[in-house]
């Protein structure tokens, strides 16, 4: 696996190297907003370690640069502000975790591995593909990993892709909160139910007009159901 560390600060950059060298990983590093796109381009990463705070750009538009490249690399924000405004706006424009500084480099290796382990599930599954879902000018192809809206595809990030592909499957089940970070995010996910809530909101815009169709449960969670005389809830 494949690591882009990016930070200003060479030392943070550093340690953060050598704890993953120990695990095995292969790292890249960048220093800067625009280094890190580039790195991104060139080098391919898996997963991506994203400071907040840089001097060019902040980590919310860099993270913006890279996902216009490819938006199914995980993200994983370093802030040394543990701020919840800070989270609800990486979590909504698509970051997969976040670790604040100080962090215990034995938590940082804890949240990689977590998501790897995501990652080869889905990968694992997309081996073992389950059948393409059409539902009137929707088709959804678990091979390939896309949605097809009127025949044009819809740009969706790796959770999204597996949420919308796990609702539809299950059609008109309501799921919980905490069952659908269990199927989606896995079960060692570290985070909070609000993640899901952040997650449906972005899936539901990207997903017109069947986004009105990922109903909310009052009280209970979420389902998707084609209810053409229900105003979206």
């Amino acid at each position: 696996m494949k690591v882009l560390i990016v930070d200003d600060e060479k030392a943070i950059v550093d340690l953060m190297r050598r704890s993953l060298r120990m695990e095995g990983y292969e790292t890249v590093c960048a220093f800067c907003g625009e280094e890190a796109v580039h790195k991104v381009e060139v080098e391919r990463p898996d997963i991506i370690l994203l400071d907040i705070r840089m001097p060019d750009m902040d980590g919310y538009e860099v993270l913006q640069r890279i996902q216009e490249f490819d938006e199914t690399i995980p993200v994983i924000f370093i802030t040394a502000h543990d701020k919840r405004y800070n989270k609800l706006l990486g979590l909504e424009l698509g970051a997969d975790d976040f670790i604040s500084k100080p962090f215990d480099t034995k938590e940082l290796v804890f949240k990689i591995k977590a998501i790897w382990r995501r990652m080869n599930y889905g990968r694992v599954k997309q081996d073992q593909p389950g059948k393409v879902i059409s539902l009137e000018t929707m088709e959804i192809n678990p091979v390939l990993r896309k949605v097809f809206v009127d025949g044009e595809a819809r740009e969706l990030t790796f959770k999204e892709f597996d949420t919308i592909y796990f609702l539809v499957s299950h059609y008109a089940q309501v799921f919980t909160r905490e069952q659908l970070i269990n199927e989606i995010w896995g079960f060692d996910y570290m985070g909070n139910t609000r993640a899901v809530d952040i997650l449906i909101k972005r899936l539901r815009s990207k997903m017109e007009p069947y986004g009105k169709y990922i109903q909310t449960v009052y009280g209970v969670g979420y389902r998707f159901e084609v209810k053409k005389d229900e105003e979206e809830q």
